[in-house]
């Protein structure tokens, strides 16, 4: 079998063998199999592991984990932000300015997650 080549200044050998694509389709053809079989097995599972009912109160538990672990994360920024203005090893206005970032990053997740969740729900 005859392989091309190229040379060129960046890229030392470029091959564009035939044999050397038939592994990436079948690899691809194998993903598509397994997303088939999971699509396939995925109703009964939802049914074995407590239906829709499990599914909300998991995603429940974990929007109240995900809001507490959001909330500590913002509280340790501002106040490394603040222990820095404090030292006076920044300003007090990048201080603000972190408050501000703070609020809209908690924001988007407090009202805006909410709200995208809910339209799809």
């Amino acid at each position: 079998m005859h392989c091309n080549t190229k040379l060129t200044f960046i890229k030392s050998v470029e091959l564009s063998c035939y044999a050397y694509r038939m592994p990436v389709q079948r690899i691809g053809t194998r993903v598509r199999q397994t997303i088939a079989l999971g699509i396939a097995i995925g109703p009964e599972l939802a049914f074995a592991g407590g239906g829709l009912d499990s599914a909300t109160q998991g995603a429940t538990t974990f929007k109240i984990w995900l809001y507490a672990f959001l909330g500590v994360v913002a509280a340790c920024v501002l106040m490394w932000k603040g222990a820095e203005c404090w030292a006076d090893r920044a300003h007090w206005s990048e201080f603000v300015t972190m408050c501000g970032k703070v609020a809209v990053v908690g924001s988007v997740v407090g009202v805006l997650a909410p709200y995208l969740w809910n339209m799809f729900s």
